[in-house]
């Protein structure tokens, strides 16, 4: 079974800036298509967008890259 839908808020949002930019450089450089899966890349998005407080500037980040994986 998997545990993924176990751990609602895997970020705060303290730390939900740096995991931003650590998928914006990783989905920049290779793509959805790298080792992981579109699946992979998406579930960690949706989960940085369930972060509790989220701000308007991050929540646009994250749609960016949503849209970038959906593109790839």
């Amino acid at each position: 079974m998997n545990n993924f839908g176990a751990v609602a808020h895997l970020y705060s949002v303290r730390h939900l800036d740096s995991a931003i930019e650590h998928l914006e450089q990783v989905l920049s450089l290779e793509g959805a298509n790298s080792l992981f899966s579109k699946t992979y890349w998406r579930g960690r998005v949706v989960q940085a967008l369930s972060t509790p407080g989220l701000a308007p500037c991050q929540h646009s980040r994250l749609q960016r890259l949503l849209e970038r994986i959906a593109q790839s």
